[in-house]
Parts: structure tokens; C-alpha cells; sequence
């Protein structure tokens, strides 16, 4: 079956009602979409429905520190707008049951540009059509104005090169672990017009039909639909997370039904799967049974390992990492399909890591707040106060409502002066608090004649956790600066809410306890 996936409606900066989308869906003959609406996901998720005949499936596109990434399968909307620290929406979005697709990670807009080089994502978008676009050159595509109208999907893909910097990142990725490809169209149907700071939308092109015939998501699907939109949704997103898909560029040919599996004896794989066989003979057989003259390169990591025309086979032993399938069509430069990889000697499922061990000894440790008191800062219009309870800090605070205008409250403790010669590289307490919600852990640092702010942000709910966060991991709060503190004089430890993670006028309490600075042996 076949669907369209990344795709935003007048809930965000598209033109075009869910409903009208559907049917522009339906006309192109889609089975299926995703909507991919900007926001924080504390929206609730539309549940899965049926409109025109079209299976419409509800995500949300969020955007962090660094990059953009869509959020898939949710179970539900956010307790707390995710935001922030890519590593912190993926796991947020992970905790509501849903997996992390990162969008247009080479997008010649610097803003979405994916730039988290150690963060693990579920997925990525190996072809987006808004991003293929904008890096051509304006006479080239003022060029091909007269031949849209005549010929819309045609036109937008002939703007297409293959992403080869996109592809290397999928690859790389793919030898560690499984990272679903999808091709999106970031499909608005707003060709907008900037004028000094104002942007507007100049006309509503190209169409969502004219984008829908443009690319394609294939999905293998264990069985036909069956007309229930939960039951159908279920088997959808399974398979895309599966990895049971493939994408085809559909305005250069359609339609394309692509096969693709290896075997080992008895023992066969196909798209999104994994095969134990480093070191053995394995059989690789490819077919685009509509194409027998296309091109079709088996590639591992990236490197070309076989091909053929309208079919493949290969056999010979095998090596760990991706193996996948792209295909071209006869005239055309452009990767007409590609296949999700069959992943060589790759788990499919990661080793739980579990909870980080918060016992790790330290050689010294200070507690806080010591002799000193906690304090309180924030803005004028937002309250804090804090108090004992029991062996905790309890912290109640009160962001001013209104817009977003820098609105925050912290728990702050400073160090004994008598410490400014004693390095820390790490800090350790126990948190809990009312509702779920992300605290930002800060430390300052002495830096000239100003402090300046380090920040890592901590999930916390109604059970105590124990924490320790590492200075190391720690991410620049005032400007932006490629070095990280390993081991600092830390002069002050604050815990902040402010309006990355928390909706101005909202109020909470948490508690911490067993704060401390600690330092341990070396490389532990």
C-alpha cells in the first residue's frame, strides 16, 4: 500500500483542512497519510480516522535546540511542551510510547538542520522534497515555472539530485543500530513570499494533490486493510517502524512494488530486519517486477556490492553493517526507489541500558546547601518559595502567564567560597515532583568578569529518582560555545523552571534531596 507521510495542514503553516487534504489524498490514490502539524505534542493526537476513504494518521513536528524531529506514534499528548535539547524530546517522546524520525536533517535552512551528532534517533527522512528545492539555484528553478503548469509533479521532482550527504548519515547511522528511512514531503501547498520580517503566502502551490503524486511511501503490510481506522493505523505505523518500507519517487515512474531479502540457508530477512551472519554466505535478491530495465544497486554502508537490471542476486559472505536497494529508473539520475537495509549482524533491539548507575562512588562529595541557605530567583512576575519537608526541599513556584517573554523560577543554593580552588564534575540529588514536568539542573561557572550558566535538563514525576548529571554534559545557557566543563569550580547550583519545558502561568512543586557536588576517580 501506499501513502503520503510529512504533512502540514492549517492546524500549523499549511493551507489546507485535514478534510480537504484527504480528499486531495484520495484523488492521487493514497491509502494512507500523516499529518505532521508543528507543535510541542501537548496538542492531543487526532485518533486514526477515515476521511474520503483515506486512512489519515495524526504526528507532530517538534522543534529542539537542534534540529527538527517528528514525533510518531504517541499515546497521547505531552504532560509539558517538549522542547529543548534533542536528547530530551527523544526520550520525552519515547516515554509517550512514540519513536523520533528526525526531519530534514541537510536542509539548507540552518534553523532545522539536524546538528545533534550524539543523539540516537529512531528515523530519518533520507529525501525531503522542501529541502530539494530550496538548494537549487533561483534562474533553475525560475526555469521550470511554464513546465508546472503543464506538468506539476514532474516539474517539482525534476529539481530533485540524489541526496548523497543525507544517504552517508543514514548509512553511518545504520551500522550501529536500525534507523528507519522515509521520504517526506513536507508537503504545505504555500509558496510563500518574505518581505523585511513578514512572510505571506503568495499562492497555495504546489497543490497537496500535485505533492502526493510527487512521492510515495510504500508499506508491506502482513494484510489488506480492514476498514477500522484504530486495527489499520496499528498495522501502518507497526510496519513504518518496522522498517517495512520503501519510498519511490513516483512522479518519475509509478507504480513500483519493490522486493528485497537475504538469506542464510532456511533462514531469510526482508526490509527492516536482521540477519546473524557476519562471516557467512548470504543471498541478496532484489526485483522491481514493473521495471526490468531500471538499475538496481545493492549498496553496504554505502558502498556499492552488486547490481542489476530489474532484478539482483548476489550471494557471497556477508559483513555487518546496512545492506539496502536503490534503484534507477533508465534516463533518470535521480534514486527513483530506495529500500529500508536489511541490517547484517545488527540487533534489531538495542541492550537495555537501563537507569544509569547513580551509586558510582565519589571520591569527594559536598552537600548542599552546607552552610549556606537556598534562595530564590525569577522574573517579576513569577513567584517561588521553598521549604522543608521531611528530608526534602520542597520548591513551589508560579511562572507568570502571558506569551513567552523569558518567564522563569529557580531554586538556587551558592558554594562555600572556601571551595574555589576544588573542581566538581558532577552533581547528585534525588528529585520528585507533583505533576510530570523537565527541571533545568544549572551550575555557574566562573567566566571573566561574569558567571556564566551550564544546563541540563531532568525528567521528574511523582516517584524519587536519583540523579546524577555530569558536567560534561552539560550545554551552555547564555551563548553558544563548543567547549564543555569536564571538571569546574562550580560557584552556584541552581534547579529552574522556566518556558522551554513549562506553559507560562502554569504552577507546580517539586522536591529535591541529597543535593551534592561530587568528584570522582579518573574516567569514572
Amino acid at each position: 500500500m501506499y501513502g503520503g507521510y510529512h504533512i502540514h495542514s492549517n492546524r500549523s503553516d499549511g493551507t489546507g483542512t485535514p478534510d480537504a487534504i484527504a480528499a486531495a489524498a484520495a484523488r492521487a490514490g493514497l491509502e494512507f497519510i500523516i499529518f505532521t502539524d508543528h507543535g510541542d505534542a501537548t496538542r492531543p493526537p487526532d485518533p486514526p480516522q477515515y476521511r474520503h476513504g483515506v486512512l489519515c494518521l495524526d504526528a507532530a513536528e517538534i522543534s529542539t535546540a537542534a534540529g527538527h524531529v517528528v514525533a510518531l506514534g504517541l499515546k497521547g499528548p505531552a504532560p509539558y511542551p517538549l522542547a529543548g535539547e534533542a536528547r530530551d524530546v527523544i526520550e520525552d517522546i519515547h516515554r509517550l510510547g512514540g519513536w523520533a524520525v528526525v526531519a530534514h536533517p541537510d536542509s539548507p535552512k540552518p534553523d532545522p538542520r539536524w546538528r545533534a551528532g550524539n543523539v540516537e534517533y529512531d528515523g530519518l527522512e533520507w529525501l525531503n522534497i522542501d529541502s530539494e528545492w530550496r538548494d537549487e539555484l533561483p534562474l533553475h528553478v525560475a526555469g521550470t515555472i511554464a513546465r508546472y503548469f503543464v506538468r506539476p509533479s514532474e516539474t517539482i521532482v525534476s529539481l530533485f539530485q540524489r541526496p548523497s550527504a543525507t544517504l552517508r548519515r543514514w548509512d553511518l547511522a545504520g551500522r550501529g543500530r536500525p534507523v528507519v528511512g522515509l521520504a517526506a514531503l513536507d508537503a504545505h501547498a504555500r509558496l510563500p513570499w518574505r518581505s523585511y520580517d513578514r512572510e505571506t503566502t503568495l499562492a497555495a502551490r504546489p497543490t497537496y494533490e500535485e505533492m502526493f503524486k510527487a512521492v510515495v511511501q510504500g508499506v508491506l503490510v502482513e494484510h489488506p486493510l480492514s476498514g477500522s481506522p484504530d486495527a489499520d493505523s496499528a498495522l501502518v505505523m507497526t510496519a513504518l517502524r518496522s522498517g517495512h518500507t520503501f519510498s519511490v519517487i513516483s512522479a518519475i515512474a509509478h507504480p513500483a512494488s519493490l522486493s528485497f531479502t537475504a538469506s542464510k540457508g532456511a533462514t531469510s530477512a526482508a526490509m527492516g530486519e536482521s540477519l546473524d551472519a557476519v562471516g557467512d554466505v548470504v543471498r541478496f535478491r532484489a526485483a522491481l517486477p514493473q521495471a526490468p530495465s531500471a538499475r538496481v544497486v545493492l549498496l553496504h554502508n554505502g558502498v556499492m556490492a552488486a547490481e542489476g537490471r530489474g532484478r539482483l542476486e548476489f550471494s557471497g559472505p556477508a559483513s555487518r553493517g546496512p545492506y539496502r536497494i536503490e534503484a534507477y529508473y533508465p534516463g533518470n539520475a535521480m534514486t527513483w526507489v530506495a529500500s529500508n537495509p536489511i541490517y547484517i549482524g545488527i540487533p534489531l533491539q538495542s541492550p537495555d541500558p537501563g537507569m544509569p548507575d547513580q551509586t558510582q562512588a565519589s571520591r569527594r562529595v559536598v552537600p548542599l546547601p552546607g552552610s549556606g541557605a537556598w534562595t530564590i530567583e525569577k522574573d517579576p512576575g513569577s513567584t517561588g518559595n521553598v521549604g522543608a519537608d521531611a528530608q526534602s526541599w520542597r520548591f513551589n513556584f508560579a511562572l507568570a502567564p502571558g506569551s513567552p517573554s523569558g518567564q522563569y523560577a529557580a531554586l538556587v543554593t551558592a558554594v562555600d567560597p572556601s571551595l574555589k580552588d576544588e573542581g566538581f564534575d558532577r552533581v547528585k540529588f534525588t528529585i520528585r515532583a507533583l505533576h510530570p514536568m523537565r527541571v533545568s539542573v544549572q551550575v555557574r561557572l566562573p567566566h571573566g568578569a561574569e558567571d556564566q550558566r551550564w544546563r541540563q535538563s531532568v525528567y521528574a514525576d511523582e516517584t524519587p529518582r536519583p540523579v546524577v548529571v555530569s558536567l560534561q554534559d552539560f550545554l551552555p545557557a547564555d551563548h553558544a560555545t563548543s567547549q564543555r566543563p569536564i571538571v569546574a569550580h562550580v560557584r552556584s547550583v541552581l534547579f529552574v523552571v522556566d518556558t522551554i519545558n513549562t506553559s507560562p502561568g502554569t504552577a507546580g512543586t517539586f522536591w529535591v534531596s541529597d543535593v551534592a557536588l561530587g568528584v570522582g576517580e579518573l574516567g569514572k
